[in-house]
């Protein structure tokens, strides 16, 4: 049985990209919550899990720095792409109604994609670890007074009312997933190719141009540049960046192999499907 560790608990939006891995893998899987990305990426290294399921970027909050941080450090290689469609809705026991919530418990990524609706009815709110935690408190609380912002899987899950749907300020709001294995064998042929790298550059005019000038004339397309700090001293950068591609295609090696012998520091995460 194939075993995917992910953040908990239950009815979490990364329980829901675990569900989906496992059904684009095609396996039956057991799913293991962890309370922490950090515990993902070391479940992953001690072989508790094969597979690791975290989040990497969302459309409106951007990279989440503790995932990119850990794909710096950690021996982790990046195996397939997941996004998920965020869709928030509000969640009570069942004998509330939305003119008697008072306060709402959630993420705080969550309360901030749904300032607006929190707003117009004047709600007072509270941080919780995962939109999945505050919807299984607000299950134990049974006051009506309190609502939580979930999933409609965590109103299945935790037996609670769905008050209002798609409270979220923008339709549009998608988090994007990876899942990382201790190595992933990339195949031959992988449909909507995407690769992975980080890059450091030396500390000199133009290590950026040059860099980036391995793709650009090989015509190959970047998806996402980002900066972050190498920790290794105060100004010193490493670049992550995703672009289309495999490691199999011609193009594609012959950038790699050129920015390898460029760059301060170069790590690899892999070649994986993405989604379109």
């Amino acid at each position: 049985m194939l075993i995917v560790s992910t953040l908990g608990p239950e009815a979490t939006f990364s329980h829901e990209a675990a569900l989906k891995f496992l059904e684009a893998e095609g396996e039956q899987g057991k799913i293991v919550f962890c309370s922490d990305i950090e515990e993902v990426f070391e479940h992953v290294e001690q072989g508790k899990s094969k597979f690791g399921i975290v989040p990497i970027e969302n459309s409106l909050e951007g990279s989440v720095g503790l995932t990119l941080e850990l794909l710096l450090t950690r021996h982790a290689s990046i195996c397939r792409e997941i996004v998920i469609e965020i869709k928030h809705a509000l969640l009570g026991c069942e004998n509330s109604s939305l003119s008697g919530i008072a306060e709402v418990y959630s993420h705080p990524h969550a309360l901030a994609q749904c300032k607006s609706f929190i707003k117009k009815h004047n709600l007072k709110t509270r941080n919780f670890s995962s939109t999945a935690e505050a919807a299984k408190k607000v299950a134990e609380l049974k006051d009506k007074r309190i609502a939580a912002i979930a999933s409609e899987r965590a109103a299945e899950i935790y037996g609670l009312k769905i008050i209002a749907k798609n409270i979220q300020d923008f339709p549009e709001n998608k988090t994007r997933f990876i899942a990382i294995a201790k190595e992933c064998r990339a195949k031959e042929k992988i449909k909507n190719a995407k690769t992975s790298i980080i890059a450091g550059v030396e500390d000199k005019p133009g290590a950026l141009y040059e860099l980036l000038g391995s793709f650009a004339k090989r015509r190959i397309n970047l998806t996402k540049i980002e900066s972050r700090p190498s920790r290794k001293s105060l100004g010193d950068y490493v670049f992550f960046i995703d672009f289309q591609g495999s490691i199999y295609d011609n193009a594609v090696k012959e950038a790699i192999e050129e920015i390898k012998s460029r760059a301060s520091f170069f790590k690899f995460l892999g070649s994986y499907e993405a989604e379109q």
